[in-house]
Parts: structure tokens; sequence; C-alpha cells
């Protein structure tokens, strides 16, 4: 069991608050790995440990927490299919496809339109730039 303190050195970060916030973003996979010490004080497990490392991980590829627990989620949801899909089972306990992937086919979708978006804008400047940079007479300046 890792206290606050002790996440704050085993996942790199400067402060306890980074941690709650990690902490925070991927509360319902963590629920069973959460548990309470001495003085109501946080404790996390060997598996609540793998996953805020799986999340800084993310964190530290660029991602804001929100996207990196997002993708976290969707890697556990992926995951928790395939073992359902593995392990025979009653109806009841089989997964739809089309009610869990359509929250995260909407997340994709939107992500992708805002890589887009940022690539035209790029692009916009790119050109503005080689513009502003390519020589012309000397009184378009004064334009």
């Amino acid at each position: 069991m890792y206290s606050i303190p002790e996440l704050v050195a085993l996942l790199g970060l400067s402060t306890e608050n980074q941690v709650r916030n990690r902490i925070e973003a991927i509360r319902e996979p963590l629920l069973g790995s959460l548990r309470r010490g001495p003085n109501n004080q946080i404790l996390v497990t060997e598996d609540g440990l793998r996953l805020l490392r799986d999340l800084q991980g993310l964190c530290e590829t660029g991602h804001t927490i929100t996207e990196a627990s997002h993708i976290l989620r969707y890697r556990l949801d992926r995951n928790e299919q395939t073992m359902v899909q593995v392990v025979p089972s009653t109806s009841q306990n089989r997964a739809q496809p089309d009610e869990t992937d359509a929250g995260w086919r909407a997340l994709v979708e939107h992500l992708a339109a805002e890589v887009r978006e940022i690539g035209a804008r790029l692009a916009a400047l790119e050109a503005a730039t080689r513009r502003e940079k390519e020589p012309g007479t000397w009184w378009e300046r004064w334009r």
C-alpha cells in the first residue's frame, strides 16, 4: 500500500496535488485499489500504482490528464471486453459493443476533427510566414 507522499516519489511528480488530480481523473477504475488508512489517509494498492503509472506515462507523451484518462479507460474497457468474449458467460454478462463503443467513437471523431483543424491552422500560419519572408519591391512594405 502506498500513501500520497510515496506516490509523489514513485511517479516522479513534484506535488501531492498532482497525485490527487491523477487519482481523481481515474477514480472509477481505481475504486478497488483505494483504501483509507490511519487519519483517513489515502492508500493505493499495487494495481492502483500500475494504473497511475500508465496514466503518468500517457501524460508524459503529451496528453492532458483528461485525454490520458479517456485513453486509459478505453484500454481498460477493451481489455474487459476481450476477457468477456474469451470467458464463456451467460447472455446477461456479454458486453454490448454498440453501447460501449458509441461514446468512444464520438470521442475519437471529436479528436480527429480537432487534429484536422489544428493542421489547417498550422498550414495557414506557415503560408503567412512564407509570404512575409518573400522579398518584394521596396514600396510594398509601406502598403
